[in-house]
Parts: C-alpha cells; structure tokens; sequence
C-alpha cells in the first residue's frame, strides 16, 4: 500500500524473522510452479517406460527373499554390462522401485500444493467483489488486494470530479470486461486530504466512487480442477504399487496347471481337437463360477476384476503314441502315459522321454541354429538303447515319426507347440481414469485465458480535484485506463506505478 508513515506510526517488526518468511515464500511459488510438475512427469514416464520394457520381477517372489534374489540375478544377466545398473535403479520392479516411489510422493505433494494455490486464488477472486464495500481504510487508500501473482498499483491526482471520472473509467472497463461493477462509499478523509485541509477543519467524510471490471472470471473457476484430475490420476499408480497384487506362473506345458492363491484363479493349459488331427490350444482362466477361455495368441483379458495377459512361451514339444497306447514316461514316473508335454526354456536345453516297455530312451534338445520361428521349433531326437545312438531324428513341425525297436516299430507323434506365458496383476482404483479425465478436460478449459481484472478508487482530493488508485493484474490495462484519464487532463503523479507481489 502506497501509505507513509511517521516514526510512531510504523508497523511492528514481525515476530518470525523476513528470511525465514521469503525462504517460505519461495518455496510455496516454487511447488505452485507448473513446470516442476512436468518435469515430475518426466521422471516418471521415464522408468515407467523403461518398466515396460524389460521383465518384471513376478509377485509372488516378494514373500520369497532367497527366489527373489535369484530371479533378479539372473534377470541382470541377460542385459551384460547393464544389468547391474538396472538392478539398482530397481526397473525390474518398478512400481517398487524407491525411485519410482519417492517420484510418486513428490508428485502427490506438489499436487496437493497447486491445488491448494488454485483454490486460494479462486477463493481470493471471488472476494475481489467485497472489496468494493470496504469502508475500514480512509479516503485515497489503497484497498489491499490480495491475489496469487504479481499486482500492479499506481496512484495520482486529476482535476476533475470523481463521478465524472468514474463515468470515462466505466465506459473504457466496459470495452473489454466482462462484468463491471460500480459502487459508491462514504469513508472518511485520510491524513493526506487533511493536511490539504484548513487546519482548524473538522474531520469530514467523503464519497469514494469504485470501479471493478473482471475478464476471465467462469475459466477461472475451473483452473482448480486441472490439478485434481492429476490428483485423482496420481492415486492409481500409488493404489497399485501399494495395494496391487501380481503373480506370475513359470510358462505352463500343455495338460499343465496353476492357481493364483491370492486372486483365486485358476489355470489349465488346454488342448482341444476341434478336428482330427488338429489340436487347438487353449488357457482356461477359472474363478469360482466364472470361466474364460483365451487363444495361444498375445491378449488380454479381464475376469472379475483380474487382468490376465497371455502370449506364446518358449517351445514346447507334445510327443504321443499313435495308438493311444500308454507306453511313455518320464524319468523316475512310476507307469505310462499316451502323451507328455516337455518344455525348452533356452536354446540348446534338453529333456528326456523314456519307453520302459522297449528298453528305449530318447534324449530330445532344442536346436540352436538361428533366431527364426522356425530354428526355435526345430528339436534334435536321439534314441538310444543302454550306451549306443540307435537312430536320430530331426523334428521340426507335426509329424509322426517310426520308432525301431527289438519288439517291432513303434509310431511316435510329435507336435511342436508353445508354451503359455500367463502374466496375472490386479490395477485397484483404476475408475478413477473416467472422473480425472473428465475433470482433466474441464480444468484445462480454465487456462484457455488469463482471468484479468481492474480495481479503479476514484475519491475527494482537496481544493476540487480527486485522488485516483488502479489496482490491476495486467499493466496494460492500467496503462490504457490511465491513458484514457489522461486524454482529460495530464495529472500531477503522486506515486509511479510498482509491481507488488501479495505474501
């Protein structure tokens, strides 16, 4: 406020020192600062991405320290040089990650403080209006002002009326404001229009003419719902790093099983046979009496609540007898079956498939000549009996292959099928997304344009002239106000035009 004051008069020195005050200050209009947020975002879409990409360690490993360990070492591994970075940046749980999470709380914070910041600045619009009603300060003063960002002031004296000045002053806030308002005030005379006075005047009051006019005013009410729409938004990756659950089962063999005791879900590796010959693969995704059946193809896939991401493992081989007999087994197996379901994880990986009624083994290995689709389903067959190579095969699609035996030949079906990698996680909070985009759209009509406002004080100033304050959040606008005062007659300035900033 552009008021002197004598020694007797100054105000108290405030009891919390002025350092201490502007560091809090600052560090209010730094969190309140959009670009902090954008640059928050950066540090999260960034690991985030970079989660996407690369394995995840598997829920269910969290309770198992010794397993998780050994997932996490041997996941470092396979990136080289980079592995052990990447391990300690934690981007093989991301959302667990302590980068991530720390990121997550700073971004929770500076949006609790910008929407705060909004709302105080609606809140102080919104009061703008009463200023015009005030009557606690003297003629000429400067009514305080309070907003959220810079305000320019600036005080001077015309020879003229006020109701004549408040008439041009009207009529230019009209131009482009949206809503003007006009009031009329009797305060009383200030120290200022007193010393102008005879000395032996009686303390006299005076009617102040004020002028508001406002642009901008419905977007700005909206501006608050921007940062809670991040809010709401924010509170999903936070849900799901806290409350979420995944789980992830080794890749299934056709016929095999496996259950999510937590979500309980159950899985089964299907294979129907539409038609001779023809086996169609399927995952049986069980909960309670609900049940879903999903292609060997990526998908997903939600079952009460539960997100399921399926896609072709590594391969796999489905070896059978022709006809039907149960004369397969594996190591250490007691009896026989018609089929088994063997799995290759890596290239060069190997199983071994017995016939006990024949005496005969056959040590099956996964190729390793190349990263085409067909290198990876191309399996090497030895069968063997006691040390000696009887006979070797090569297997590289659905073919039935004659097995020599010393009782006579045996037909042997093998069919190279994938395996289903099956990825489990739950995503609570996520109908939070509908209501923040909603009021994500909403809170950026806000900022489609500066909300502006003018705050003009017309009042008394003796010997028949009157003393002008304008108050405004734009300096050409009360520019152009004073120049339109100007075209009048050219004042004598009391004060210059300042830029202040409200604490």
């Amino acid at each position: 406020m552009n008021k002197l004051f004598s020694a007797s008069e100054l105000p108290p020195e405030p009891t919390v020192p002025r350092s201490l005050l502007r560091g809090v200050d600052s560090l209010w209009h730094w969190l309140a600062d959009p670009r902090l947020l954008f640059w928050l975002a950066l540090g999260l879409a960034a690991p985030i991405w970079l989660g996407l990409a690369l394995p995840q360690l598997p829920g269910q490993l969290r309770s198992e320290p010794a397993a998780a360990e050994r997932w996490l070492t041997a996941s470092a591994e396979t990136f080289g040089l980079w592995g052990p970075l990447l391990r300690t940046l934690g981007l093989f749980e991301v959302l667990q990650s302590p980068l991530v999470s720390v990121t997550l709380w700073m971004a929770l914070w500076v949006l609790i403080v910008q929407l705060a910041h909004t709302t105080t600045a609606v809140l102080r619009w919104r009061r703008l209006h009463r200023l015009l009603e005030d009557s606690s300060l003297a003629s000429g003063e400067a009514v305080p002002v309070l907003l959220s960002g810079p305000l320019w002031r600036w005080r001077g004296v015309f020879p003229a009326t006020a109701q004549r000045l408040a008439d041009v002053g009207e009529s230019q806030l009209q131009s482009w404001a949206a809503r003007v308002e006009r009031r009329v005030v009797r305060l009383s005379a200030g120290p200022d229009q007193m010393a102008l006075l005879s000395p032996t005047a009686e303390p006299a009051s005076l009617l102040e003419e004020r002028l508001l006019g406002v642009q901008g005013w419905p977007e700005n009410l909206l501006r608050p719902l921007l940062p809670a729409a991040l809010l709401l938004a924010l509170c999903v990756p936070l849900a799901s790093a806290t409350l979420g659950h995944a789980f992830q089962p080794p890749p299934l063999l056709p016929g095999e099983r496996s259950s999510d005791t937590t979500a309980g879900l159950l899985l089964e590796y299907l294979l129907l046979y539409p038609q001779p010959g023809v086996v169609g693969p399927v995952l049986r995704l069980t909960k309670g009496s609900h049940e879903r059946l999903l292609p060997l193809a990526p998908s997903s896939s939600t079952i009460e609540g539960i997100h399921v991401d399926v896609q072709p493992g590594p391969p796999a081989l489905l070896v059978h007898t022709v006809d039907g007999s149960a004369q397969l087994a594996r190591p250490g197996q007691p009896g026989g079956t018609e089929t088994v379901s063997l799995g290759f994880s890596n290239p060069g990986s190997e199983q071994v498939l017995l016939l006990p009624g024949y005496e005969l083994g056959l040590r099956i290995i996964r190729q390793n000549s190349g990263s085409s689709a067909v290198a990876e389903s191309t399996f090497s067959v030895e069968i063997f009996q006691g040390d000696t190579v009887a006979q070797r095969l090569t297997i590289q699609g659905s073919q039935i292959e004659r097995i020599d035996t010393p009782a006579g030949l045996v037909l042997l079906g093998f069919v190279p099928i994938p395996m289903f990698q099956v990825q489990i996680y739950t995503t609570p909070g996520t109908w939070l997304l509908l209501p923040a985009l909603l009021l994500a759209v909403a809170g950026a009509a806000g900022f489609r344009r500066k909300p502006l406002f003018l705050l003009a004080q017309l009042a008394p100033w003796p010997v028949e002239r009157s003393v002008v304050v304008l108050q405004s959040n734009s300096p050409a606008l009360l520019a152009e106000l004073r120049q339109t005062l100007d075209s009048l007659e050219t004042p004598p300035t009391l004060f210059a035009p300042t830029p202040q900033r409200p604490v």
